[in-house]
């Protein structure tokens, strides 16, 4: 979710607006960033409305939403001096249509003056790059312990990088043979199921490590691994076997964790797995949401609905 900017609203009955749908945020169980950041996005909305002014939400029309648009995809961003990214515009805008969806709830609109409107997800739009099952292998060859253990994390369970970061000592279950993920998407809690010679390696790094804070994977400030760090580290990682090394700076920049979680689900289905299962893997409520993180033909697809069915 790109950085929201912050907007002041000089309406109490907007301001009361953004505090109550930040508390249905918190009740609904988000990270807290995440809801820092859906509130500020409404804040800026509201903003624009004051600049228009329109002061009541029941007043705003499919040309408010259209022209608040216009505006995202035209502002410059503060820290960069640049447009802002085509991300934060459809984060900003898919906010937009949850909350009005929430007030559609509440009762306070009758009709969403956005629902016939469609944002693009540019992160949907660019194609993944998933490793092949060989380039998999390669990559375990040359892994130290810590890169063998974001492999196995981030592969061999299928984990978000949000989930990897945040998992503790405890959640590995080794002698039980399954790893918990505490706080998933939306906050949900799931089992992991993993292998033996996961858990044997899993278990060898554990050993190694001697930091005494609960978590998992911990940076060279001793503090909790973030993305951009696990990122560094598969890079560097595949900069050590042959197909990186043939690989451009601009290829090994598409390249992040969550590459791992779509490879994983992707290679599953290509080895037979059902797709209800695979969904089950990864944590997904909608298995649809299956189907975007996988890299399969439509012939493929209808052939794993034959045998299910």
């Amino acid at each position: 979710m790109g950085a929201p900017s912050k907007h002041k609203i000089y309406s109490k009955n907007y301001q009361e607006q953004s505090i109550n749908y930040k508390k249905y945020l918190d009740i609904l169980g988000l990270k807290p960033e995440t809801t820092q950041a859906r509130y500020l996005y409404l804040k800026e909305f509201f903003s624009w409305l004051e600049k228009q002014k329109v002061f009541e939400i029941t007043k705003v029309t499919p040309k408010e939403i259209a022209d608040y648009h216009y505006y995202l995809q035209n502002k410059i961003s503060q820290r960069t001096g640049k447009p802002i990214t085509e991300k934060t515009v459809y984060d900003n805008m898919r906010n937009l249509q949850q909350y009005l969806g929430y007030l559609l709830e509440l009762g306070t609109l009758k009709k969403s003056p956005a629902s016939h409107l469609k944002f693009r997800n540019p992160e949907r739009e660019t194609s993944r790059f998933i490793f092949s099952q060989n380039q998999i292998e390669e990559l375990y060859k040359v892994a130290d312990l810590q890169e063998k253990a974001i492999l196995n994390i981030g592969y061999g369970c299928g984990l978000r990088v949000q989930e990897i970061s945040d998992l503790n000592k405890e959640d590995l279950r080794l002698s039980e043979s399954f790893i918990i993920v505490q706080k998933g998407k939306n906050n949900k809690r799931r089992i992991v199921p993993i292998n033996q010679k996961i858990s044997e390696e899993l278990q060898e790094f554990l050993f190694s490590i001697e930091n005494k804070t609960n978590a998992l994977f911990i940076n060279n400030k001793e503090r909790r691994m973030q993305e951009w760090t696990f990122n560094k580290t598969l890079k560097t990682l595949i900069l050590k076997t042959e197909f990186g090394k043939k690989m451009t700076s601009e290829e090994l920049n598409r390249i992040g964790i969550h590459n791992l979680r779509h490879s994983i689900a992707t290679h599953l289905l290509e080895n037979g797995m059902k797709l209800e299962q695979v969904q089950k893997f990864l944590g997904h409520n909608h298995i649809e949401s299956t189907e975007i993180y996988t890299h399969i033909s439509q012939e493929q697809l209808n052939n794993l609905y034959d045998n299910t069915s």
